[in-house]
């Protein structure tokens, strides 16, 4: 997929943020402005990496199938408990 790292390094830096597709497409193209069917062509691109991270689970789209649709990478299936009163005095004195 052409434009998967883009997507991917975008959306995992920042779990749990919304980005709407706009966001996307100017992170993938670098801020350059692009043709109508250039940046068409980069949107079917970015949107079929979307899709596919959304099948297997990793992204999460808010606001259907609509184009106020905004995605965010998924947070972490199982919460990492943190079990402080267990851990003692502070040792950092």
């Amino acid at each position: 997929m052409k434009y998967a790292h883009e997507v991917i390094d975008l959306l995992a830096a920042y779990p749990g943020r919304e980005f709407r597709m706009a966001e996307i497409l100017r992170h993938v193209s670098r801020g350059i402005p692009l043709a109508p069917a250039s940046q068409e062509a980069m949107r079917r691109g970015a949107r079929r990496v979307l899709d596919h991270l959304l099948d297997a689970g990793h992204v999460q789209r808010c606001g259907g199938n609509t184009k106020s649709a905004t995605y965010a990478w998924s947070e972490l299936g199982h919460a990492l408990q943190k079990n402080t009163r267990h851990l003692g005095p502070d040792l950092r004195q």
